[in-house]
């Protein structure tokens, strides 16, 4: 999760400089243990624009749709700038045709330690998924490939520039979804601060009432980044969000809605998540 860069040098980097460590290179293990702090303050701490699980969603073909990614940090640690923090991205898509589907992201953030509450302005995204088939009756199986760039806000991301592939598996049999994505990162430049990182999202729904009544859906959803690709993977690094999560819809209007528990290398503890989909037709 992604947080503002501070000034202040971040500990592990301190901790590198004070290491000996007999056959290792000193400034190799600087570089490297810097390059994971940078990870920690800007990849794993504030809440991210989208909390969300990809499954089988997907715009009709000519058609445009909208969705409010939001989210609320209830609980935080002492000092952390994500505390009391409002995340609102608005998410506008269109279906090209029964294969590709393209969508824009505004990402927005307020709170008591930014700008004195004032809401601020922290990027843009583009996306573009590809699924090879429409999700059929015949299989419960289903997978897509989303690809994201961003020109994000230097106070969360230090990059700036960042590209993800998302790979989307989705099980849908019965009253019972499983979905799972592997989310892939990195920052879009030659000397990139940050190190390309790895993500494992997951949700297990069990549908309550059928389409008719509301399709309601209860489960869980878990968020685990695994830190960087390319360094041995520390358990310190890595962050673990799970959700209780309610999907259901009512008059047109779609929601996921969740309370979920942060945990790892991250200062969110506690957090409110809802996705909107608004009928435009």
């Amino acid at each position: 999760m992604r947080k503002t860069a501070h000034t202040r040098k971040h500990p592990l980097t301190m901790i590198a400089k004070r290491t000996s460590l007999s056959g290792f290179s000193i400034p190799g293990l600087q570089m490297t243990v810097a390059c994971l702090g940078l990870c920690v303050s800007a990849a794993c701490v504030a809440a991210p624009e989208e909390i969300q699980v990809y499954l089988d969603e997907f715009a009709e073909p000519g058609k445009f749709g909208l969705d409010l990614h939001t989210n609320y940090v209830l609980l935080a640690r002492p000092g952390s700038v994500t505390r009391r923090m409002l995340r609102v991205t608005p998410e506008l898509s269109y279906g090209i045709n029964e294969n590709w589907e393209g969508a824009l992201y505004w990402l927005t953030s307020a709170g008591p330690a930014q700008l004195d509450g004032h809401p601020v302005t922290d990027g843009v995204k583009i996306r573009a998924k590809w699924r090879p088939r429409a999700p059929t009756p015949d299989s419960p199986w289903y997978g897509a490939i989303n690809v994201e760039l961003g020109q994000l806000s230097r106070r969360f991301y230090p990059d700036q520039t960042s590209a993800e592939i998302k790979f989307i598996g989705v099980y849908d049999k019965g009253p019972w979804t499983l979905g799972v994505n592997l989310n892939l990162d990195r920052a879009l430049r030659s000397n990139a601060q940050q190190p390309a990182t790895a993500e494992i999202d997951t949700k297990v729904a069990y549908r309550v009432t059928p389409a008719s009544d509301g399709d309601l859906r209860l489960g869980f959803e878990n968020y685990s980044f695994l830190g960087a690709i390319r360094t041995q993977p520390i358990p310190s690094i890595r962050t673990s969000s799970t959700f209780l999560v309610a999907d259901f819809s009512l008059r047109r209007w779609d929601f996921n809605v969740g309370l979920g528990k942060a945990t790892g290398a991250t200062t969110d503890q506690w957090l409110l998540k809802a996705v909107i989909g608004v009928p435009l037709d």
